[in-house]
């Protein structure tokens, strides 16, 4: 297991941070969604953090999922794509995270899916941080 400080919630602090200043979905960017949230917008969800063992410091691979929901009328997927575009272009223009040695961020996988209930177009974005404590 690596040594150091371990990451907390400083990953989801700066995936805020820079959606928030790039005006994603004109900031709707939720932790947790409000019962009467206006579409388009953008869920932090959830995260996996590993240590590098192959790694000569104290390194943390961070997964970190960005969920993007719209409810277009005409029931198209381009809304969805766009408000992910976006929201990739904020979390990789990241250059700090508060407390750790940032190293880069990478997307892993994106994948838009209509929701069962018919209306609700949903992307699934994975980014990867890599990050070594202080």
């Amino acid at each position: 297991m690596t040594a150091g400080k371990m990451i907390a919630g400083e990953v989801q602090k700066a995936i805020y941070d820079a959606m928030i200043a790039a005006n994603c979905c004109d900031g709707r960017i939720y932790d947790g969604v409000p019962p009467d949230a206006v579409f388009p917008y953008h869920t932090i969800g959830d995260e996996q953090v590993s240590d590098d063992g192959g790694s000569c410091g104290n390194m943390w691979i961070v997964h970190c999922d960005i969920h993007s929901w719209s409810r277009p009328d005409s029931g198209s997927k381009a809304e969805v794509k766009a408000a992910r575009s976006a929201a990739f272009e904020a979390v990789s223009a990241i250059t700090d995270i508060s407390g750790f040695q940032f190293d880069g961020v990478s997307l892993e996988t994106a994948r838009t899916l209509s929701d069962p209930d018919g209306i609700t177009q949903h992307d699934v974005m994975t980014i990867k941080f890599l990050i070594n404590s202080l």
